[in-house]
């Protein structure tokens, strides 16, 4: 295996970013395109009959292109068109004919959610294909994944003790035609059974999927369900998990992607910090929200006022607990939001420990570097309100995290200084600095 693919980025996200004292008094704060629904929107277009137009608003960020270029590897046809600020995808589908392609390593780069469908993906075929991603993905847990396509005859061989690069050779059940069954892990993670619903599409056969631990994410794989059942499959939710059966994927003409619901957290800590009045905009339908929608149902409990699309602290807020199931991503910036405001408990967070960075613990390091308190008894985060930020003593660690990264540069514009992970909100928020003024 060549060194090219061993690994994409090596050293990841490690130059240091300058962040400059500033003031905010207020600000028009545009919320992303979703990557959670432009993720699995791709991967349908992919195996779709016919061509989709998907359109969306901003820019889109590194996980939302690594998903790209891993289809486009795999032969699949995409074009880009972009006029002002608005965005237009064209997307070629293989329809039911299945993946032709002459290359033999696939990049993720920085997307848990692209590799795990495309693991799927590619186990449809015959061909050796070596799926590789940076370095943090490549530590990162997808035991998961790899169990259950292990589990249905797909050859996968690893090259060391990292989770990439992966050599994986399908096809499932060496092409079986008849019912098969297969278990699926989903108490760290929703993103396999995801990847199995889209990937049930290219199936020989229909599979029985019996889903074991308590999920988590379930808003996530449920927006994948309804997808793949609004665009022509027929999973079936049974007594143990789910009934895959093959199908046919038709997409509508047209596509439009929401606004990212979990980045107004990032909002909302700023409108914290510095008492300031943001103006939101893209802020998604709540069958959208993806459970981020908690934020808006709670922000009088996190001293909000949120009116319309108009965002403004006016108190501190009142303790509150705030069950984070369905809604992980949340963890980092609403910790030291409840921290600054009333207090709280933060539960169903276990799970957090396999994103990017084990955000736990990460969470309570970076609210450690500010001067906060967080304390986790195993269960849940218990965080004492009416705290107050101090001034880092040395440059902040993100640990490749961008969220950890997002967080720490709102937090550093009350004081100025350095943060390592330059470059880490492009994975999601391309303009995330220059819409704080930061060059």
């Amino acid at each position: 295996m060549t060194e090219n693919q061993i690994g994409s980025l090596r050293n990841s996200f490690d130059e240091v970013q300058s962040i400059p004292k500033l003031e905010f008094h207020t600000l028009e704060y545009s919320l992303p395109p979703s990557k959670s629904h432009m993720i699995r929107i791709l991967a349908l277009s992919a195996l779709n009959h016919g061509t989709c137009k998907i359109i969306f608003t901003g820019v889109l960020g590194l996980d939302i292109k690594s998903m790209i270029k891993s289809l486009q590897s795999l032969g699949v046809e995409i074009i880009q068109l972009s006029e002002n600020y608005e965005t237009t995808v064209m997307i070629s589908g293989i329809g039911s004919n299945g993946f032709h392609t002459d290359v033999s390593t696939i990049d993720c780069g920085n997307s848990g959610t692209a590799l795990r469908i495309i693991m799927g993906l590619v186990s449809s075929m015959s061909k050796e294909i070596i799926v590789i991603g940076d370095d943090s993905l490549s530590h990162r847990y997808n035991e998961s994944m790899t169990n259950s396509l292990l589990a249905a005859n797909v050859s996968i061989e690893k090259h060391d003790d990292n989770y990439l690069p992966l050599k994986i050779r399908g096809p499932w059940f060496n092409g079986a035609e008849t019912n098969q069954e297969i278990t699926l892990d989903c108490s760290k993670s929703s993103q396999p059974l995801t990847s199995w619903m889209i990937a049930s599409a290219l199936f020989p056969c229909s599979v029985s999927l019996k889903v074991s631990g308590n999920t988590v994410s379930n808003r996530h794989y449920l927006l994948t369900k309804d997808m793949c059942n609004n665009y022509g499959a027929s999973i079936i939710k049974t007594d143990y998990g789910y009934q895959l059966n093959k199908w046919d994927v038709s997409l509508p003409d047209e596509i439009i992607v929401p606004g990212d619901s979990s980045m107004a957290s990032f909002a909302i800590l700023l409108s914290k910090i510095h008492s300031c009045k943001l103006q939101l905009s893209n802020w998604p339908s709540n069958e959208d929200t993806l459970g981020n929608e908690i934020l808006f149902e709670l922000s009088n409990e996190l001293g909000i006022n949120w009116t319309g699309n108009s965002i403004e602290c006016l108190y501190p807020g009142i303790f509150s607990v705030y069950d984070l199931t369905d809604c992980n991503d949340l963890i980092t910036p609403l910790s030291v939001i409840i921290s600054l405001g009333g207090g709280g408990e933060i539960t169903g967070i276990s799970h957090t420990i396999y994103k990017e960075s084990n955000r736990i613990e990460r969470t309570i390091e970076l609210m450690g570097d500010f001067g906060l308190k967080a304390i986790f008894d195993g269960e849940k985060l218990i965080i004492e309100g009416g705290q107050k930020l101090s001034e880092p003593e040395s440059p902040i660690n993100s640990y490749n995290d961008h969220r950890l990264f997002m967080t720490a540069v709102i937090m550093m514009t009350k004081f100025g200084g350095d943060i390592i992970g330059k470059g880490l909100h492009c994975v999601a928020d391309v303009d995330f600095l220059s819409r704080l003024g930061i060059d």
